[in-house]
């Protein structure tokens, strides 16, 4: 998957180098067994992920404080926001004029889809994120532990090659690209999230409508504007892992970083779009002149997952050539008012509502 329209981030050398580790390397068997301070550490990275997978507000406030520590990992960061934007349609699914097109049993449905999607990426890749921090911290390379947590073998590659290369943009993109197969492999494939969501006419009428904008919201002057992409098929991994890529450069290889980081600090997240804007946006459901969009609070509840088994989706070395590709860098500015004119194309499909 070569794009005509890319920027040499990643050197083709780099990406070699990894392949030829995963060939030296065999992926280690399970079960294993740790002993000592290896249980230790594996015991407290359980125990944080744990605690910091509540809902969506934890998990996305974890990544924004583990960036904070450790802006080498950009990815924290890109985390950070596209979480924020699971957190919106989560409570998207609770405004009035959504309701009016989903049932109820299709509104729980849509809400369990993005909450364990949310929430299977921060329990794959946190303890991720958790382990190098220990790394760090011992300044000792930990990864061998990875499997413990049934990590990717491709990521385990990947972190040894950070380890000693800290090259920050091959290890960006090598997490886009597990998270998106992780979640392809262990949650879009389960038959009720294929029944009830993917294969749905509701959910190719929101693809239609754009209501699968990801947006960065960031500081323009004393004013905040947007900046984003539209997530169009999201049932192909492909797709959404180029759309992982457009949305890093856009955000560490064009000038809005600091803009975005300096409205992220400053807004904490609570699942509301009246977080970037409350002109347009209300958490006030009688507020009839603005659109109702609550906070995660007010539209659910915290979930309990159980991950008691992760499938390892690394089959083929074609998977490296993945990281090759990137996107060339191109702001993509979006009114702050798009919303509106979505919610008016639903009230159009929707006429009896």
């Amino acid at each position: 998957m070569t794009s005509t329209n890319t920027n040499p981030l990643i050197r083709l050398e780099d990406v070699l180098r990894l392949q030829q580790m995963m060939q030296l390397k065999p992926p280690a068997t399970l079960p294993l067994s740790f002993i000592g301070e290896d249980v230790k550490l594996i015991k407290e990275i359980r125990k944080k992920v744990k605690k910091a997978n509540q809902n969506n507000v934890t998990r996305t406030q974890a990544y924004l404080d583990y960036y904070q520590k450790h802006p080498e990992i950009h990815w924290a960061f890109l985390a950070h926001l596209v979480s924020r934007n699971g957190g919106y349609y989560m409570t998207d699914l609770s405004t009035t004029l959504i309701k009016s097109l989903l049932s109820p049993e299709k509104q729980h449905a849509y809400f369990l889809f993005l909450e364990h999607s949310n929430s299977a990426i921060f329990h794959d890749a946190y303890a991720q994120l958790l382990l190098y921090e220990k790394s760090k911290e011992q300044n000792s390379n930990l990864f061998h532990l990875l499997p413990a947590f049934h990590i990717s073998s491709f990521m385990k590659a990947v972190w040894d090659d950070f380890w000693q290369h800290r090259n920050k943009t091959l290890l960006s993109m090598a997490l886009i690209v597990n998270e998106q197969y992780h979640i392809e492999k262990n949650v879009l494939f389960k038959k009720e999230f294929q029944r009830d969501v993917l294969h749905s006419w509701q959910f190719h009428t929101q693809n239609f409508l754009g209501m699968t904008q990801i947006v960065f919201p960031y500081y323009s002057g004393n004013n905040i504007d947007l900046c984003g992409t539209k997530v169009y098929h999201f049932e192909s991994v492909l797709k959404r892992i180029e759309v992982g890529k457009t949305l890093y450069v856009l955000l560490f290889y064009s000038n809005l970083h600091d803009s975005i980081y300096t409205f992220s600090l400053k807004h904490p997240h609570t699942g509301s779009r009246s977080d970037y804007n409350s002109d347009i946006f209300t958490k006030n459901r009688t507020d009839s002149k603005k659109l109702y969009s609550p906070t995660l609070t007010m539209s659910w509840g915290d979930r309990v997952h159980l991950f008691l088994r992760k499938d390892e989706w690394f089959e083929d070395e074609i998977t490296f050539s993945l990281l090759e590709s990137i996107p060339a860098s191109s702001v993509k500015k979006i009114p702050l008012q798009h919303h509106i004119k979505v919610q008016s194309a639903i009230k159009a499909a929707n006429p009896f509502s």
